[in-house]
């Protein structure tokens, strides 16, 4: 798994994974939520501006991560089911796998979220949280300013083992032409899901789930 370079600051946070459509929080997640977004308030007060001249490393590498993952599994053969939703509609399901999915489009959508060059040093605000339910390490980041392509990444990690359960990504992009908004999840050889949310100056919305299903 990747190695994991994080600036921690004095804040916490709850993880907040996507479900296959809309994102749901579960109900004992809203107060840690609200703490945590007060909490990053505060710290934005405190830190207006960031020297990052003496930080060592840099923000956690969903580009590593993805290699990682590749090295790790390229070449094993296993079944997928991909289910495709479009704006609501009827759900299509279907039957493939690992060696006939075009992986290079997928891998871009998650590749270009990275935040890992340090030119996005103090561009975010960093908070964590143990939860201890799930046993898990949680790690978010949450952009600074929505100029920012990628605005909310969240990593959970299982505490006994220390290796990556799942990732979460929020990004956004707004142009004279439209506003898109990109949720991503990945749970190591489990669940892929990629939703876009896309409203265009004019014509109709758009909005798609794709889910990939690992079987091994």
């Amino acid at each position: 798994m990747a190695n994991l370079y994080f600036q921690i600051l004095h804040c916490t946070y709850s993880p907040n994974f996507i479900n296959f459509s809309p994102v749901k929080i579960p109900f004992r997640y809203y107060a840690v939520l609200l703490l945590a977004l007060l909490t990053i308030a505060s710290c934005k007060k405190k830190k207006a501006e960031v020297d990052t001249s003496d930080i060592k490393g840099n923000y956690f590498s969903v580009r590593q991560f993805a290699l990682d993952e590749w090295n790790t599994f390229a070449g094993e053969p296993f079944l997928i089911t991909k289910t495709v939703r479009i704006n609501n509609g009827k759900v299509d399901s279907s039957l493939t796998n690992s060696d006939t999915i075009s992986w290079a489009p997928i891998f871009h959508t998650f590749l270009e979220t990275d935040i890992s060059d340090r030119k996005f040093l103090g561009k975010y605000t960093f908070t964590q949280f143990d939860d201890k339910e799930d046993q898990t390490h949680n790690f978010f980041y949450q952009a600074n300013d929505e100029d920012l392509y990628t605005q909310k990444l969240l990593i959970t990690i299982d505490e006994f083992n220390s290796k990556v359960r799942g990732i979460y990504i929020e990004t956004y992009k707004k142009t004279i032409w439209s506003n898109v908004t990109r949720k991503l999840y990945y749970a190591p050889m489990k669940t892929l899901q990629m939703q876009i949310d896309e409203k265009p100056l004019w014509g109709p919305k758009k909005f798609e789930v794709t889910e990939y299903t690992f079987m091994r």
